[in-house]
């Protein structure tokens, strides 16, 4: 998802013409904002998909917009903070991942992570494999300070989903800087970084006030590019290692 919003960036721009018939993504929680950002943008509909480095085909996304499970490949138990099995419908703490393909080297009960559900229904589109919903990667959390001396958490996914859906960012970095401070690195410079720095830091605030947070600092570097892995990927909240 990173990538291609990328890619629409700068077709909002101007610097990109394509049409492409379809976008596939994966390797990333795809935030709905953002989804609806790249299908703006690039013209064509996104669809989804789920892996990882030990399984890379663990689910696809149908015509319906729902994720189904290839569940003749793979095994996949959504579990609490305790490994025990979470009902169906409910968010779990982590999934655990048993690959069926690989004879060579078994992988059973991997930690993933992730974060995700396992709904009871069918989907409409009518395929017997289970629908799954993926809410993203279990992150280090923020721990900051709260209001009347407590301590407050903020959790990545909403952070991210505050910068993408109310301030309209999809490219940035938010590093924890101490229990009363952010630090949010931008790519963008002039006034449209300015325009951007001030969208992100007001949504912040009123975010952090919204969960018991006290007055908090959001300081802003503008043309900063965002650091990548290998694979692409981007860490785009980073917690500070002492709060």
């Amino acid at each position: 998802p990173t990538a291609a919003a990328l890619l629409a960036d700068e077709a909002a721009r101007g610097a990109l013409h394509i049409r492409p018939r379809e976008i596939w993504t994966g390797g990333e929680y795809l935030a709905p904002a953002m989804r609806a950002h790249i299908a703006r943008q690039l013209g064509a509909a996104v669809r989804n998909s789920y892996g990882a480095s030990e399984f890379l085909a663990i689910g696809w996304e149908c015509a319906h917009g729902q994720m189904h499970v290839n569940a003749d490949w793979v095994i996949l138990e959504p579990v609490d903070e305790r490994l025990r099995p979470v009902p169906a419908g409910q968010p779990s703490s982590s999934v655990l991942l048993t690959n069926l393909a690989n004879h060579v080297q078994p992988l059973v009960r991997y930690d993933l992570g992730d974060q995700v559900s396992l709904l009871a229904e069918r989907c409409r589109c009518g395929s017997p494999l289970p629908v799954l919903q993926v809410q993203g990667r279990h992150d280090e959390p923020l721990v900051m300070c709260g209001q009347g001396g407590r301590r407050a958490t903020l959790l990545p996914l909403a952070l991210s989903t505050v910068l993408e859906d109310n301030a309209g960012v999809f490219d940035f970095t938010l590093h924890q800087i101490d229990a009363c401070t952010l630090e949010l690195h931008l790519p963008q410079e002039g006034d449209e970084g300015h325009q951007a720095l001030a969208r992100c830091c007001a949504e912040l605030q009123a975010f952090a006030i919204a969960m018991g947070v006290g007055a908090i600092q959001v300081h802003g570097k503008l043309g900063q590019s965002t650091p990548r892995g290998r694979s692409g990927k981007s860490c785009r909240i980073v917690a500070c290692a002492k709060t």
